[in-house]
């Protein structure tokens, strides 16, 4: 009993200093800060902001700061009041928690989205709150591209900080790779810039690192002349699943000749539909796109005369990044959950791979729990690591494996997942999966020690499998500007630098 009181008595206390810094921000930030005892449609607007429903949660006060000197402030306030809190870009990133937290407060960069071309057009400085879409609408208007993401919705901040890839990533590498200057709020509230020439190490680090090291408040993208580009999504015969596999090795182990072409080849599990969807989704950068699949040597392993066949059903056509990215967007309005795992590129292992797939999501398709999954097969050639090192490289620690490799994505969302209690099962399931998945891959060499941050489940470590190197240089850069640890010891979110290279083995992985 005198535990249970003392636990009671330190979670009000708790609750009280974080309601006192919401109360500063409100005065601070008038107009910009909402809880949900005062401004209640607006503070459930901003719950229901995020992409996926689980990770809605209601924090004490949500405060949307408008410029970095906004920024500067929230955090000066919040770590001197010891405030743990969240930061939110676009609310598309996984896990739970990531963008969001139920105790403490959430900053939402959602007001801080301006694209503005340089004058000389060279590059394009973007709030972090924008979402792809919004980029691409401005710079579509003007005849101009940046890297970026494949999905209209997904916003700048997180896919940047965490990597990155895109439609461009053969011809200029991640995202990451093609910022050149961050401007950054860091846990003391100082604003700093980070360039190849200002704070070389801080920049570096920024380039795969996600919320760990500060907030960015403006990312100065590098942009180049770009019109339409030819893509769209193509979905083939089921039947061909071997077929389509030797495809995509084939491509993987050409883009370097030919860096035109992006591919995602995405599979999809559907509740009460036996077998697999599969639809390919290309997009070519370059001019003369129209003449197509049959045509354009970046596809010809997917020409219609090809062994895969003719699509059943396309959107192929001549188009521009808005139009294309707005297409990949996922249903919204569901639990999701995202998992990875990287693989060399081989027919074998890739083909070991949809086999247990095909075998684990069988057994699941029917539950209640369960409306429909799908994976995802995204080219990880060694090109892109190439353009990354001629950039002065990233933390994502990829240097190590200049082999051809792709990543996979699993993505397990669940239609029906209408409350939490179906979370623990679909985070269960998940788990199973991929431990089968990486111990069949290590048994035949096919494993790669990386994974993707943006798409990593809360089960996974991908900052452990950035490698020691790469890690140390974000625990060095984390030391000297964070010195005051904010972003670790107040920023709980995410995947932090204390569990790098510590998480327990998946069941079923060893």
């Amino acid at each position: 009993m005198a535990v249970s009181r003392i636990a009671n008595a330190s979670r009000a206390a708790r609750h009280e200093a974080i309601t006192e810094r919401c109360a500063s921000l409100e005065s601070a930030f008038p107009g910009k800060t909402f809880s949900s005892t005062d401004q209640e449609n607006l503070y459930q607007n901003e719950v229901a902001s995020y992409f996926s429903v689980q990770d809605r949660l209601r924090p004490s006060c949500f405060v949307t700061p408008t410029n970095t000197k906004d920024v500067s402030k929230v955090v000066t306030l919040l770590s001197q009041g010891s405030c743990k809190f969240a930061i939110k870009a676009g609310g598309h990133g996984l896990p739970v928690g990531a963008s969001n937290i139920a105790e403490g407060v959430t900053i939402d960069l959602v007001r801080m989205n301006d694209v503005t071309l340089s004058a000389d057009k060279t590059t394009a400085a973007v709030g972090p709150g924008a979402k792809w879409g919004q980029v691409y609408n401005v710079l579509d208007a003007q005849g101009y591209a940046i890297p970026g993401g494949r999905a209209g919705g997904v916003g700048v901040g997180g896919l940047t900080t965490g990597g990155g890839n895109s439609f461009f990533a053969s011809r200029y590498g991640f995202v990451c790779d093609n910022v050149k200057n961050f401007e950054v709020v860091l846990g003391s509230g100082e604003i700093v810039q980070a360039n190849n020439q200002t704070n070389p190490d801080l920049f570096t680090a920024l380039k795969g690192s996600s919320n760990n090291l500060g907030i960015v408040t403006r990312f100065d993208i590098v942009a180049f002349k770009q019109g339409n580009l030819w893509g769209g999504m193509a979905t083939y015969n089921s039947s061909k699943t071997r077929e389509q596999i030797r495809a995509i090795v084939s491509f993987t182990d050409k883009v370097a000749k030919n860096p035109f072409g992006s591919l995602i080849s995405l599979w999809t599990y559907l509740k009460g539909v036996e077998g697999v969807s599969i639809t390919n989704l290309y997009e070519y950068t370059g001019a003369g796109g129209e003449l197509g699949l049959g045509v354009l040597p970046e596809f010809e392993d997917f020409a219609p005369t090809s062994p895969i066949g003719a699509p059943l059903k396309d959107t192929l056509r001549s188009a521009n990044l808005s139009s294309l990215t707005g297409e990949l967007n996922a249903p919204p309005e569901l639990s999701n959950l995202y998992a990875t795992l990287t693989f060399s590129n081989n027919e074998t292992v890739l083909n070991g791979v949809v086999d247990i797939l095909s075998d684990e999501l069988q057994k699941y398709k029917d539950h209640d729990f369960f409306v429909y999954a799908s994976i995802q097969f995204q080219p990880l050639p060694r090109i892109f690591v190439e353009h990354s090192l001629e950039r002065g490289g990233n933390v994502l620690g990829l240097e190590r494996n200049l082999d051809n490799n792709v990543f996979v994505e699993v993505f397990l969302l669940d239609l029906a997942w209408s409350g939490a209690q179906n979370d623990a099962k679909n985070y269960q399931v998940a788990d199973e999966v991929i431990g089968r998945l990486q111990k069949y891959a290590r048994s035949v060499g096919g494993l790669k020690e990386f994974q993707y941050l943006n798409y990593a489940s809360q089960s996974q470590d991908p900052l452990g499998g950035y490698g020691p190197e790469a890690l140390n240089k974000i625990k060095a850069a984390s030391t000297k500007y964070d010195p005051g640890q904010v972003f670790q010891k107040l920023v709980p979110g995410g995947f932090k630098l204390a569990d790098a290279g510590k998480k327990a083995p998946l069941p079923g992985s060893v």
